[in-house]
């Protein structure tokens, strides 16, 4: 790691330039070896490494339990994606394809991108499928669904939220 000498900040060893305020990085920059956790107790200061991209943001250790949310609300969509499928090819009803393809879809999205857009269209294809089988079949159905969109929503926008309030930093 690299620190600037006129500001201060953390870069990259291959930074040309300073991340925090563009200064060129010469020889006079000082080489440091980026530590979470002051070895001595009486250094109060912890290091912080600054992150650029959302991606980062979203690998720090204070963003886990909100990604394993969206992890586990990401296999609660597989699992229903693959009930909705067994179910409807079981019953000769061949148009749950179309539901297990997209559960699976906005599941994937969920899981590996942590996507606020698929969470709400998840909440809202949950709504339209409680509707459907409340209007069709008069009983309540897609409770696992239901309990994913929730998990979903909640913690996209928690790390929405995370993630703006560290850019406005």
């Amino acid at each position: 790691m690299k620190q600037c000498t006129q500001c201060g900040a953390y870069s990259d060893d291959s930074a040309k330039f300073c991340t925090s305020c563009g200064q060129p990085f010469g020889e006079e920059a000082t080489e440091v070896q980026p530590a979470y956790y002051a070895a001595d107790e009486s250094i109060s200061e912890v290091y912080t490494p600054k992150v650029t991209t959302k991606k980062e943001f979203l690998d720090l250790p204070e963003n886990a339990p909100a990604k394993r949310t969206l992890k586990t609300s990401g296999i609660f969509c597989y699992f229903c994606a693959g009930v909705t499928l067994v179910f409807g090819i079981a019953t000769g009803n061949y148009l749950s394809v179309v539901d297990f393809l997209i559960l699976l879809v906005l599941g994937l999205f969920i899981h590996l991108k942590q996507s606020k857009v698929c969470a709400i269209l998840l909440a809202a294809y949950a709504a339209l499928n409680v509707i459907i089988g409340l209007i069709a079949y008069h009983n309540f159905r897609g409770v696992l669904i239901i309990l994913a969109a929730v998990y979903a929503v909640t913690s996209a926008f928690k790390l929405d939220k995370s993630w703006k309030e560290y850019q406005a930093k």
